[in-house]
């Protein structure tokens, strides 16, 4: 008992200093030192889930050092002491955690990295796009799973580089073979740039997110977390259901008809 009333004690205490002896003014300050803490969390949170480039590193870190400012100006203690001695620990964990992804954003932002210099005409576009759809119904008919990733802005070399190289013009029939089972490629992803199947067999990063349905897959999880840290749109044929789905900008859309693919494709391709 004496413990409790020790720590009420305690708390007391605590609260009497972080508003000031319970006045009005300390108050309103406490309550805006925990709405900013909490949009602090918030946002760190969304950070941890978004893709990482050199300019938003840069914005960041100006952000920190402003509100660090701000806080220790306006006695904002909460916030301070958090942003003093517990975010610079959290973002070392971050850092450490998603080493690869800084590494590769901090490579982009000092060296222009585009998917490629060669450029694809209109109607070979077209062509592209209506082979992917007739690729996409036919898989999705039989029931055979597929993951096929065409790039977007920014390259996806460091894939590529770890996969089985290909560098074949598209196809329907080599995307069908590289999808059947048994096949040493079935259960990786294939990777597009401009006209050119480049790899297959790839391993895209799967998701960390915990509101992704358990009804979608390990090739649903996957095409969302490469969603999740480039640009690039990503095709995925259910091998148990045989839905047709698209990721793009860390979203998913499910079931599909290959109408809406289509247009999907053909806005992914109009910015490239």
């Amino acid at each position: 008992m004496d413990k409790i009333l020790e720590r009420l004690e305690y708390l007391k205490e605590l609260l009497s200093t972080l508003t000031d002896n319970f006045s009005t003014l300390g108050i309103i300050t406490a309550v805006i030192d925990v709405v900013i803490l909490l949009a602090i969390f918030f946002l760190l949170l969304k950070a941890i889930k978004a893709k990482f480039n050199i300019g938003k590193i840069v914005l960041f870190v100006f952000v920190y050092s402003l509100l660090l400012l701000v806080t220790y100006i306006f006695n904002l203690n909460i916030v301070f002491y958090i942003l003093k001695f517990v975010i610079p620990f959290a973002i070392i964990a971050i850092v450490i955690l998603y080493k690869e992804e800084f590494r590769h954003s901090i490579d982009k932002g000092f060296h222009i990295t585009s998917s490629s210099t060669s450029s694809t005409s209109i109607e070979e576009k077209n062509q592209i796009i209506e082979t992917l759809v007739n690729t996409a119904i036919y898989l999705s008919d039989r029931k055979i799973g597929a993951l096929i990733t065409i790039e977007g802005q920014e390259s996806l070399d460091s894939y590529i580089n770890k996969a089985i190289v290909i560098k074949s013009v598209i196809t329907q029939e080599l995307l069908t073979t590289l999808f059947y089972v048994g096949t040493a490629t079935h259960d990786g992803a294939v990777i597009i740039r401009n006209n050119r199947i480049m790899c297959a067999g790839v391993i895209l990063p799967t998701t960390d997110r915990y509101d992704i349905p358990k009804s979608l897959g390990t090739r649903h999880r996957a095409a969302i977390g490469i969603s999740e840290k480039c640009d690039a749109l990503t095709i995925i044929v259910s091998e148990e259901t045989g839905k047709i789905s698209v990721t793009r900008n860390g979203g998913i859309e499910v079931g599909i008809t290959p109408e809406y693919l289509k247009t999907k494709l053909e806005e992914h391709y109009s910015v490239k």
